[in-house]
């Protein structure tokens, strides 16, 4: 009999962005999923003086993922509000602002096409844009503004014996042109992204998963010491697994991506919670007791 309930859960603590990589102490909190949704993908915004949270909103009603947000009143946050849902499977909500606009980039791998939703009414009203790119599996994309630049790393998981880590550079017209002429790595263990990249002690950090043998082994963090058109280099700074992450939780088996901003760290972990009435649910279920 299974007693355990395994699913992915977002978990944040109130240090500045960076501070895992010398803070494992400090305990991070888990944000409660519901009976019908779990939450992934943590990405923070600010806006108006209030932070959100948006993350990849799992419903496990319909076997697929949606995008929604929380609000953080100083203590907790707010119940999760779902503000996009498409036929397929949505997850990895990269939001950021450019040219004074909020846009919000998401995994859509499933539709073959990489796409952006601008919005119209922050935070629930949003409109899809144009496609950035066409005819690929795109996941986990992920922006950075460097040297007058618009930078985008994306994970094409289209060849599943080669999955590559690229980069482009996004023009004028919101279209993607590759930056560096070759894939950057499809080492499972360092190339697909993780979060936001971030600037600490003067350096570039870039997010990624390590997904050797399994999704979401650890996460690792990386210096970029080289970024050109002609060139692109980094070097592992630290790598983090589960057991290295103190929660207020007993049983984790997955981590996979952080975020930050000035005042919030944001993960999710692969939770294992003691929870004997979801078999007895699944069991009333199946009996007809319950429906």
């Amino acid at each position: 009999m299974r007693l355990f309930l395994r699913e992915w859960q977002v978990a944040f603590r109130l240090l500045p962005q960076g501070s895992i990589l010398t803070d494992r102490e400090t305990p991070f909190v888990c944000i409660p999923n519901t009976r019908r949704y779990t939450a992934a993908d943590p990405f923070l915004f600010e806006e108006a003086g209030v932070t959100y949270l948006f993350a990849e909103i799992y419903d496990k009603k319909e076997g697929r993922g949606k995008l929604g947000y929380a609000v953080f009143d100083g203590k907790r946050f707010s119940s999760w509000k779902i503000i996009i849902s498409e036929p397929y499977h949505l997850s990895y909500p990269n939001i950021f602002r450019w040219r004074d606009q909020i846009y919000l980039v998401p995994e859509s791998n499933e539709s073959h096409t990489l796409y952006a939703y601008k919005a119209v009414s922050f935070p629930d009203n949003w409109v899809k844009c144009d496609p950035i790119l066409t005819e690929r599996r795109l996941v986990d994309t992920t922006f950075l503004d460097y040297d007058g630049r618009h930078l985008m790393f994306t994970y094409d998981i289209g060849e599943a014996d080669r999955k590559k880590l690229f980069l482009y550079s996004v023009n004028e017209q919101g279209k993607a042109e590759p930056f560096v002429a070759d894939y950057l790595s499809d080492d499972d263990a360092i190339a697909r992204p993780g979060g936001n990249l971030f600037f600490y002690q003067g350096d570039v950090i870039r997010v990624s998963q390590d997904c050797t043998g399994d999704y979401g082994v650890a996460v690792v963090f990386s210096k970029i010491i080289d970024c050109t058109t002609e060139h692109y280099a980094e070097e592992k700074v630290l790598r983090l697994s589960p057991a290295d992450i103190s929660v207020n939780k007993r049983f984790i088996t997955g981590l996979h991506t952080y975020n930050a901003n000035e005042t919030m760290e944001v993960i999710d972990l692969h939770v294992a919670d003691f929870d004997p009435m979801t078999q007895v649910r699944r069991i009333l279920e199946k009996t007809g007791f319950r429906k």
